[in-house]
């Protein structure tokens, strides 16, 4: 078995934080803010790199909020220091949306909660990195469902498909 050996985001050089065009300074901020994950290191930057696409662009890299505070303190460090923000659910687009040279905010692996259901009204108020299979098994209990039933849906999340105006293949 082999592993892949990176340098934690703390003992990277100014040099190889300004070549990612981050600073000290950022990655501190965001690490002592954020009750989510701050990851700047090379094998997370790698991860991050690709979607379902065929396009690799490494991000600077990636927060993975754990509270709507957190995505709140990202976007204003962020922009205090000029970098831009790329949000990304499930990675399931095949157009490259979720790759680029920014600060990728991962919203799937914590919000990704059903907030309310009302029957009722036919509403459903979610966190943005909920998939569709998700979604839909919450809503089967009040035998609702999402219009949307892409091949991806155990992957493809409700944020997402907003962002993006589409629903999967």
């Amino acid at each position: 078995m082999s592993v892949l050996l990176t340098k934690p985001s703390s003992s990277l050089s100014s040099g190889e934080m300004h070549a990612l065009g981050a600073s000290r300074e950022l990655v501190d901020q965001l690490q002592r803010v954020l009750a989510g994950e701050v990851r700047f290191d090379a094998y997370s930057r790698m991860l991050y790199s690709t979607d379902a696409s065929l396009y690799q662009i490494q991000p600077v890299g990636v927060v993975i909020p754990r509270t709507v505070e957190d995505v709140q303190a990202t976007v204003d460090i962020a922009a205090r220091h000029g970098v831009p923000l790329l949000p990304r659910g499930g990675g399931s687009s095949l157009g490259g949306q979720c790759v680029g040279a920014a600060i990728v905010i991962d919203f799937s692996k914590y919000l990704n909660k059903v907030i309310d259901i009302d029957p009722a009204a036919r509403k459903a108020t979610v966190e943005p990195g909920i998939n569709f299979a998700a979604l839909n098994g919450a809503l089967a209990r009040h035998n609702l469902m999402i219009g949307p039933d892409p091949a991806s849906a155990n992957r493809a999340t409700i944020g997402g498909s907003i962002g993006n105006n589409a629903t999967g293949s």
